[in-house]
């Protein structure tokens, strides 16, 4: 799904020659099964943008383990990184070189932010209203990981969008009553605490539902430059739709699962007017 022709589009002998750079990296990861995390073949996707676009400042909203953070500065070593999550606790890689925050990304302050900063979004957040905030702060590159299709995944995507499907997160009974409890503290605070805000965010970080709405993907895309879905590196079953860039016969090359050599969940770059 491209806009327009544009100077991000990868050829794909540029990227077999990247995919040797990159498993000789990959290889020195400090986390070897990064459960939850990223995989090898969205991990390459992030590896080709950054060689790309080369941005002086990159803004990671999801650190989990820390695996991603590790990979932006092996990449660009002088270049600036803002690492978000609100529970930064789970980090296995930490960087003294790396400014970390637990304050959400459009709460930030981006006053002063460089002209080629790029935002990578790996925090399973509303993509639409990523993308809005992402625009009124002035930033023009964005990489979304888990772009998912209709029926995949666990919250909104730019897919589900423009599908017009909306998405209907399924609960859990240990869900339901986890976030009845989260939302009874809430309230009580609310009323015997003068000082106390109550937070939307919380309560929309467990419920993601979002009603089906024609025009929610149309409405951002007069403000989209360029679109690229980066491809798998080797297909899945069931997956005929996809071009890989190589065959399933070159897996034996690498020494990592069939896991990792099929991750895939559409790493999407989009350049902002």
């Amino acid at each position: 799904m491209y806009f327009k022709k544009n100077n991000y589009k990868f050829k794909n002998n540029e990227l077999k020659k990247y995919i040797n750079e990159f498993y000789s990296l990959y290889k020195k990861r400090p986390i070897k099964h990064n459960k939850g995390g990223m995989y090898f073949g969205n991990m390459f996707g992030l590896f080709c943008l950054l060689k790309k676009i080369k941005p002086k400042h990159v803004i990671e909203s999801g650190v989990y383990k820390g695996q991603t953070s590790w990979l932006i500065e092996k990449v660009l070593p002088k270049t600036k990184i803002l690492s978000i999550d609100p529970d930064l606790s789970k980090r296995i890689y930490i960087s003294k070189k790396i400014k970390y925050s637990t304050i959400d990304f459009k709460y930030q302050n981006f006053t002063n932010i460089p002209k080629d900063t790029l935002v990578f979004f790996d925090d399973h957040q509303n993509q639409i209203d990523r993308l809005i905030q992402a625009k009124w702060i002035g930033i023009k590159y964005v990489v979304f990981d888990d772009n998912y299709a209709v029926g995949e995944g666990d919250f909104y995507t730019l897919k589900h969008a423009y599908h017009q499907k909306g998405y209907s997160h399924p609960l859990t009974v240990r869900n339901m009553i986890k976030s009845s409890l989260i939302f009874f503290i809430m309230m009580f605070k609310k009323k015997f605490f003068n000082n106390y805000y109550f937070s939307t965010d919380v309560l929309k970080s467990r419920f993601r539902d979002q009603l089906p709405n024609k025009f929610d993907f149309f409405n951002v895309k007069k403000n989209i430059q360029i679109y690229l879905e980066f491809p798998p590196i080797f297909k899945k079953r069931n997956q005929n739709s996809i071009k890989s860039i190589l065959s399933n016969n070159d897996k034996k090359k690498f020494d990592l699962s069939d896991k990792e050599l099929t991750s895939h969940s559409s790493v999407t770059f989009i350049k902002l007017k």
